[in-house]
């Protein structure tokens, strides 16, 4: 995405979140499921550097799990920060 398009998708989202909130959605659908995408993407970047044994590099996906742990923390909607960790490092979450 160009920085010329951020306008528009900035635009598109709002719209998304109005929408889900007429029905009954107030943060929309997409944010329902923000934390396991995140976890989700953080897992696999974890995976990735598994073969390389490198626990700085563990330990950098740790802390940006961290990071989006302490955003997600401040929604309005309920989050399982320690679950969010454990999904986000699967087996290292001790680097």
């Amino acid at each position: 995405m160009s920085v010329t398009n951020l306008a528009d998708w900035e635009s598109r989202t709002s719209d998304a979140t109005e929408s889900g909130a007429l029905a009954g959605d107030p943060q929309g659908e997409e944010s329902l499921a923000i934390d396991e995408f995140v976890a989700g993407v953080l897992r696999r970047a974890n995976q990735s550097v598994q073969p390389l044994r490198s626990p700085g590099e563990h330990r950098t996906i740790l802390r940006v799990a961290h990071l989006f742990a302490d955003d997600l923390a401040q929604t309005k909607r309920p989050f399982d920060r320690l679950q969010f960790i454990e999904a986000a490092m699967g087996d290292h979450s001790d680097a």
